[in-house]
């Protein structure tokens, strides 16, 4: 049997590109995020509203005269359809007794009304209505367990009457879709906004699709997606049409007030600029309401191309810059939430330009992930007898920069530069090792360098530095060839450590010829003043650099210690002619033991790197309840337990039920809190197995 929903995609925070299959004969798939169109009088009159929409997937229906077979087979054949009754729940049960053919062979999905004639209600008697909504959907839904439902709900501002509606989701499986009847309406009260969609993400399974309805523009529509919205209610356009609205997506502007229509819709290029300055006019009207629907729908096609191939976050970011309330959640969720979104965030993106705009790109959950990985997993190398703390470059990886590799010819001059470790310090990401500068997201961001930093910036910087550093023998000693804000940053991490700090002198620019000859003096001053109890072996230096790379990068993948157990041996490294991928070849036995993807910055071991692990840890595993996996994907029945820090587009290693052989290797389509709340689904592609 097809699942309802199937997830295709995860993106950042709760984002996610999926499918619904809501037909019983068609095999047509209804993709999400998208937008439900209403179905009107206003607009069914309308040939232009038919051509604009005949290509639309998804139509609501709130009047029972439009429940007819010419409508859903002929007129909008192959589409999918939400039946929203706009009376009492007594009535719609009525109505699907009647028409039950019409719901069980067809395209149709029911969502349980939850009409009450007001929204503000003190929270005793909105108990008392959500709990008798409850009794009588209950029954609805145990008389009818062939057809499914959406289920409303609504909180009337009171985010913890959630808990009444979780008992009858969880105890009923023909609850396909959650309406989200009010939770929106009052986006003021934001923290309610965030606290709902949080509870709903870690106690219910996450396969429910998530229907936003109510007082919702095409404004908030990047960040209702950003919090995992997966269908949004347009209905509330055509009110908005009838107090004579239109909509340019930044604002909501009376129609009295344009003069330069900046659309080229099919209503703007016709008959509605004549109409401008009519107050009252019925055609306007009907206009208006095809317009903003037009408007609503191109949006949401833009927000998708978003969110499937670029850097959705900074899309999310630059659409919230001018309104106070969809920055006040993107803060509260960055700040507040990390630990949950951590697991819901792919750990990288590939092939896309990170941009970084400012203050509201600081504290993204991948750019925190990063930060607080580097800290907890990057380790110091035993042979370190000197820190150099160099400045960033715009391109990336920062060795291939202009700068960093006139840094190289000063610091190579020196046979024992192994036995540097180089920390390039940037914004808004920290403090970054020379070993992981390939790895996501020090691979493809981009922000705007003025020389001018925020004290935000010094700040997250300073306390990184000061986690690595402090990992360090403090006799060892420190070169820093910086300047302006990035000697800001040193000063600021002096004040927490017993570290010995030397300045180079900057002439004009750090890549002048007198300041790398302060640099290169400075080295030869101070190489020698720490002697390391484990010194490095003398030989091929180039390759000891691939090795320090290598093991590091996957230590940050799967912990501390992973890179030595598996590159015992050292490491031959063999990049393929279009200079994409690395092969890491174990130089005694010539095993593959992985692959290192340049555009992702991540390693996929083979099952012989794997199995130098052994024995395993609880960190990054799946246990499988066979001895063998069929066929690429890997989904939720048949997993006995997991690793709980797995994240989105991580590699795992999957184990048989013993725990004791691998049976297959796979990158992670979901995280550990997706394990958790669901029963079924894509959980990984598998790339190898046994």
């Amino acid at each position: 049997m097809k699942p309802f929903f199937e997830l295709l995609e995860k993106r950042i925070a709760f984002s996610r590109s999926g499918r619904i299959n809501i037909g019983k004969k068609s095999k047509k798939f209804i993709s999400t995020p998208n937008i439900v169109i209403p179905i009107k009088n206003i607009l069914m009159n309308q040939l232009d509203f038919i051509k604009e929409f005949e290509n639309h997937d998804i139509f609501l229906i709130s009047s029972k005269k439009y429940l007819k077979k010419d409508i859903i087979q002929d007129k909008f054949r192959n589409k999918g359809f939400v039946y929203a009754h706009p009376g009492t729940l007594e009535k719609f049960q009525e109505i699907i007794n009647k028409k039950m053919n019409l719901f069980s062979e067809n395209n149709i999905i029911s969502l349980i009304p939850f009409n009450i004639p007001t929204n503000s209600i003190i929270k005793d008697f909105a108990s008392k209505e959500i709990e008798h909504y409850l009794n009588s959907a209950n029954k609805l839904l145990t008389n009818n367990p062939n057809l499914n439902f959406g289920l409303s709900v609504k909180i009337f501002d009171y985010h913890e009457l959630i808990n009444l509606y979780i008992p009858t989701i969880k105890n009923n499986d023909n609850v396909k879709i959650l309406v989200l009847s009010d939770v929106f309406d009052n986006t003021l009260n934001y923290r309610n906004i965030i606290k709902t969609i949080l509870q709903i993400k870690q106690e219910l399974d996450n396969n429910l699709i998530l229907f936003a309805s109510g007082k919702i523009i095409p404004k908030f529509y990047p960040m209702l997606i950003y919090l995992g919205i997966d269908l949004i209610d347009s209905s509330y356009l055509l009110y908005l049409s009838s107090e004579n609205f239109y909509d340019t997506i930044e604002h909501l502007l009376p129609i009295y007030k344009i003069k330069y229509l900046p659309c080229s819709c099919v209503v703007c290029r016709g008959k509605i600029k004549y109409l401008l300055e009519e107050k009252y006019s019925s055609e306007k009207i009907r206009l208006l309401c095809l317009h903003n629907l037009i408007t609503a729908e191109n949006y949401l096609n833009k927000i998708k191309q978003y969110l499937n191939y670029e850097d959705f976050r900074a899309f999310v970011e630059k659409s919230s810059l001018d309104d106070t309330t969809l920055i006040s959640i993107l803060k509260i969720l960055d700040k507040e939430c990390f630990k949950i979104l951590r697991y819901e965030t792919p750990i990288v993106q590939e092939n896309k330009i990170i941009k970084c705009l400012g203050a509201s790109s600081y504290y993204r959950p991948d750019f925190q992930e990063f930060r607080e990985r580097i800290v907890k997993y990057f380790s110091p190398e035993p042979s370190t007898t000197l820190i150099l703390l160099l400045p960033c470059s715009s391109k990336k990886p920062y060795s291939e920069s202009k700068s960093h590799r006139q840094f190289y010819k000063v610091i190579r001059k020196f046979p024992e530069f192994p036995n540097f470790q180089e920390i390039i310090l940037t914004s808004p990401l920290g403090a970054i090792p020379r070993q992981l500068e390939n790895i996501y997201p020090v691979n493809s961001y981009d922000i705007s360098v003025t020389g001018d930093w925020d004290n935000e910036e010094i700040n997250i910087a300073a306390e990184m530095l000061v986690q690595i550093l402090k990992k360090y023998d403090k006799n060892i000693p420190i070169i820093c060839h910086l300047e302006g804000g990035y000697s800001k940053i040193v000063k600021k991490a002096q004040e927490k450590l017993q570290h010995d700090f030397y300045f180079s002198e900057i002439h004009e620019r750090p890549t002048s010829i007198d300041s790398l000859n302060s640099l290169e003096n400075l080295i030869s001053n101070y190489k020698d003043k720490f002697s390391p109890k484990n010194e490095i072996q003398n030989g091929d230096y180039l390759l000891k650099t691939w090795i320090r790379k290598f093991v590091k990068i996957l230590d940050y993948q799967f912990g501390l210690g992973s890179g030595m157990r598996i590159l015992s041996n050292g490491l031959i490294p063999r990049r393929n002619k279009k200079n994409t991928k690395t092969q890491l070849i174990d130089p005694k036995t010539k095993e593959l033991l992985g692959v290192f993807k340049h555009t992702s910055g991540q390693i996929a071991l083979t099952i012989k790197g794997a199995i130098r692990m052994a024995p395993f840890s609880d960190s990054n595993v799946i246990i499988f309840n066979n001895t063998k996996i069929i066929g690429n994907t890997l989904f939720r029945p048949g997993i006995n337990d997991y690793s709980l820090n797995l994240l989105p587009s991580s590699f795992v290693i999957i184990l048989d039920n013993e725990k004791k052989n691998i049976i297959g290797l796979g990158q992670l389509l979901v995280g550990s809190n997706y394990l958790k709340n669901s029963r079924t689904g894509r959980v990984a592609r598998i790339y190898e197995s046994k």
